[in-house]
C-alpha cells in the first residue's frame, strides 16, 4: 500500500485527529485486532457490510477528556462545554441550550471535568514526568512506508519530548491500578506493549530520529487518581517488536491474497484453559 498522493511521509505536528483517523494505514490499533485474527482485522476495518461505528462509550470519553486535560490542556475550553447543574435535556430549556452548543463540542459535567483535571495534576507531579512534559509537542502524526512489505503504516504519540540527540515518547493511560504489578498487568492485557514496540520503531522510521525511551504516564480512574510511570524495558519491546513483525507480514499477505481467515481452518481439538484442566485432573 502506498501512501496517498496527498499524504507526506514523516512527521506532521499539527494534523487534526480526525484526518488521522480517517487515512487508511496499518496502526497499533490494526495491529491488535490483527493479533484476534486476520478475520477481525477485516471485518471491523475493511468489510464494506461492518456496521457503522457507534458512539464512544463513558469511558472511552472520560479518557479522551484525559488525555485533553493532561497533553492538551489550553484546548479543554474549545472542546468542551460543561452542563449547568439540574439542567435535564427532557426539558424544552434544556434542549435548546443543548442545540445551541457549537458543533463538535463535548458536553460534560462538572465532576468528569475535575476528575481529568485531578489525574492530569496528579500525573504531573512526579518529577520525572514533569521533566519531560517541560519541553515538546503533542498529539504529532507520523506516516512511513514499512521497507520489508511496503505497507504504508502509521502511529501517533501522546507527547514527544526531546532528549539529548533523540526523543522520549510519553503515553498517558487512565487505569484501574497503578501500581507497578497492577499496571504490568493491564499493559500485558490491553496490549500496550505491542503499541510501544510499534511507537518506538513507527517514530524512527518516519523521523529519523532515535527514540530513547517510552514512558507510561498511568493514573487511576477512582479517587484520590493515584499517578506512577513506568518505562518499558528494551528486552520487553524487542519481544513486541517480533509479533509486530509477524503481523505486519501477515497482513500484507492477507492483503495480497485476498484471503482473511479465523481463529483456524475445519475442525480443531477443543482446548481447554489451564484451571479446568486442572480440576479434571483432580476429579
Amino acid at each position: 500500500m502506498n501512501a496517498p498522493e496527498a499524504l507526506q511521509l514523516g512527521l506532521h505536528k499539527s494534523m487534526p485527529a480526525e484526518r488521522y483517523h480517517s487515512i487508511a494505514a496499518m496502526s497499533a490499533g490494526g495491529l491488535k485486532r490483527m493479533r484476534m485474527s486476520p478475520a477481525h482485522f477485516y471485518g471491523l476495518q475493511m468489510d464494506p457490510e461492518r456496521p457503522r461505528s457507534g458512539d464512544p462509550t463513558p469511558a472511552m470519553k472520560a479518557g479522551t477528556l484525559f488525555h485533553v486535560a493532561l497533553f492538551e490542556p489550553d484546548a479543554l475550553a474549545t472542546r468542551y462545554v460543561i452542563k449547568p447543574e439540574g439542567m435535564s435535556f427532557a426539558s424544552k430549556d434544556g434542549k435548546a441550550w443543548r442545540d445551541a452548543q457549537p458543533a463538535g463540542v463535548d458536553i460534560i459535567d462538572a465532576d468528569a471535568l475535575a476528575k481529568a483535571k485531578t489525574q492530569a495534576r496528579n500525573v504531573r507531579a512526579d518529577a520525572d514526568i514533569a521533566a519531560l512534559m517541560a519541553d515538546g509537542f503533542a498529539e504529532s502524526s507520523a506516516f512511513w512506508l514499512d521497507d520489508h512489505t511496503g505497507e504504508l503504516c502509521k502511529c501517533r504519540p501522546d507527547w514527544t519530548s526531546p532528549a539529548g540527540d533523540g526523543v522520549v515518547l510519553v503515553d498517558g493511560k487512565s487505569c484501574p491500578d497503578a501500581s507497578q504489578e497492577g499496571f504490568g498487568r493491564t499493559a500485558w492485557n490491553m496490549g500496550y506493549l505491542h503499541t510501544a514496540a510499534w511507537y518506538v520503531d513507527g517514530f524512527e522510521a518516519a523521523t529519523g530520529q532515535k527514540v530513547l525511551g517510552y514512558v507510561f504516564a498511568a493514573v487511576e480512574h477512582d479517587w484520590p487518581h493515584v499517578a506512577a510511570p513506568y518505562m518499558v524495558p528494551d528486552d520487553v519491546l524487542d519481544k513486541a517488536r517480533s509479533e509486530n513483525r509477524r503481523l505486519l507480514d501477515l497482513y500484507a499477505e492477507c492483503r495480497r491474497t485476498g484471503v482473511w481467515p479465523g481463529y483456524s481452518s475445519g475442525v480443531s481439538l477443543l482446548q481447554l484453559p489451564a484451571w479446568a484442566q486442572r480440576q479434571m485432573e483432580h476429579a
